[in-house]
């Protein structure tokens, strides 16, 4: 049955279906105005902790030296390859690609300091000959870089404080942990897949402790867990004492395997000289199965001792 108008009795009124519409499009309206509230809340609470973490990185880096000058030293000793923005960028002169510094977890500020220290970097020529460089910088601005490093890629600021160790407990210490590849006394060498590893007792404690901590290049890493804080100073006081131990007459404390290995190819080619030089001298061995027999003189060789001599008959 229908009425008047053409509805259903069943129909809801107008009315209701126009109110219940109104209040939906409120309740969206009350829901997207909660949304964009908690959104700007958000928005305000990541942009606060950023600023915080830079001015706290800030603060960190100036602490560790002076920026200013890190910025000027990285622009001309290491943008070249690294990139203004630390992304990394090719060598000249090579195909290869140095790496990023920027937005890498492992890239450290101690990382940044060890690389320096022993300078690794900036390399003199070939960034990739795995070989022993002379220190570039001195502290002051080897600070300035780490510094600026900090401050501009965000780097976690990880430099060790060591505290004074036990030579004793680090002799033991670094026989468990560091002795297969850098010899007994920290001589250093060449480990396996033919990597060379530094001679580790010329450096300070910081560096030992960093370069424990970071593992640079094919040396692992070690954490807290495989070698605490405690036991990291007694590696580096094993090792500033074996730097004082007297050596031989040419500097040696140990025959590590690159020393050990010149030391036998010098003496097999003195043993081989010796072969020679002896062959070339030949001397005359009697035979034993056969005696000598005995020297037979001949009369005619031996002057006649019964005649007098011509030159004392002048004087008879």
């Amino acid at each position: 049955m229908r009425t008047r108008a053409g509805r259903s009795p069943d129909s809801p009124p107008v009315e209701r279906t126009t109110t219940n519409a109104i209040a939906a499009r409120q309740a969206y309206r009350r829901l997207g105005s909660w949304v964009v509230l908690v959104a700007a809340v958000i928005a305000l609470a990541a942009w606060w902790s950023a600023r915080a973490t830079a001015q706290e990185s800030s603060e960190e880096a100036r602490q560790i030296g002076d920026v200013d000058l890190g910025a000027q030293l990285y622009s001309q000793a290491c943008a070249q390859c690294h990139a203004a923005d630390g992304s990394g960028a090719v060598v000249p002169g090579t195909d290869r690609r140095a790496p990023a510094l920027a937005g890498r977890p492992e890239i450290t500020a101690a990382y940044m300091d060890l690389v320096l220290r022993t300078g690794r970097m900036p390399p003199a020529e070939d960034p990739f000959d795995n070989q022993p460089r002379r220190v570039a910088y001195g502290d002051e601005e080897r600070q300035a870089i780490v510094a600026w490093t900090v401050q501009q890629f965000g780097l976690q600021q990880n430099i060790p404080e060591v505290p004074e160790g036990n030579a004793g407990n680090g002799q033991r210490v670094y026989a468990a942990n560091c002795a297969q590849c850098h010899g007994s006394t920290g001589a250093g060498g060449v480990a396996g897949a033919g990597a060379w590893t530094p001679n580790v007792n010329e450096y300070d404690a910081i560096t030992v402790a960093e370069a424990i901590r970071v593992g640079p290049f094919q040396m692992p890493a070690f954490g807290p867990e495989q070698i605490t804080d405690q036991e990291m100073g007694d590696v580096a006081a094993f090792l500033e004492e074996v730097r004082h131990e007297e050596g031989t007459p040419i500097g040696l404390v140990e025959l590590n395997p690159v020393f050990a290995s010149g030391f036998v190819a010098l003496l097999a080619i003195a043993m081989i000289l010796s072969l020679f030089w002896i062959s070339a001298k030949p001397t005359w061995f009697p035979d034993p199965e056969r005696p000598e027999e005995p020297h037979k003189v001949n009369p005619d060789d031996v002057d006649d001792l019964t005649e007098p001599s011509t030159d004392r008959g002048g004087q008879g």
